[in-house]
């Protein structure tokens, strides 16, 4: 079962993650504005599937370079193939455990983890590793469904509210910078190390 609570298979979970009318939700140019973003950061695109954000990311920091991470390997070949086809050479990509991040301890200026939180067995531990990557003031954007809107996405028992998440990130040391609604499924939350 994927995210979005049925067995749809790889291929068709990339076709729909890169279809064009998601942009009419989540538009990365926009969720990407809501970052502190500095176009030299080294930033890792931790759950980065097919790459949705990974590209534009890339694009943004063009002086910096991003290590697009997945879990799955049909999801990291994909990000590949799309990150080759668009020529860009800023971007390292590679398969990660669920919680060991193939990245410079401590070396990282941000973190963009979007709709990989509500899949951590252990909430706490991924924010955890992921402050581990963070340089000091280092940043995390998190992007999770809103538990309120069941439309779509993974079922609701599944899913962390902006609350819970601010409190599951201050027990690990996060500093909250704020939270957004993007609209009535999902909410970006950013952390500060």
């Amino acid at each position: 079962m994927n995210e979005h609570g049925n067995h749809r298979s790889t291929e068709e979970m990339i076709e729909l993650l890169l279809q064009p009318e998601r942009g009419d939700k989540l538009d990365p140019l926009f969720l990407l504005s809501l970052c502190p973003l500095s176009p030299s950061d080294l930033v890792a695109d931790i759950g980065c599937g097919p790459g949705y954000f990974t590209l534009p990311l890339a694009k943004f920091l063009y002086r910096g370079r991003v290590y697009a991470l997945d879990t799955d390997a049909a999801m990291v070949d994909a990000c590949r193939a799309r990150v080759a086809e668009a020529r860009l050479s800023n971007v390292e990509i590679a398969r990660c455990a669920d919680y060991e991040f193939p990245l410079p301890e401590g070396g990282v200026d941000g973190v963009l983890a979007s709709f990989v939180l509500h899949h951590a067995d252990d909430r706490a531990r991924f924010l955890a590793a992921v402050r581990g990557a963070l340089r000091p003031r280092g940043w995390c954007a998190v992007l999770e469904w809103n538990p309120d809107d069941p439309e779509d996405g993974p079922p609701p028992a599944h899913r962390i509210g902006p609350d819970e998440l601010e409190a599951l990130a201050r027990s690990v040391g996060f500093r909250i910078t704020g939270t957004r609604s993007l609209n009535t499924q999902h909410y970006l939350t950013i952390l500060r190390n």
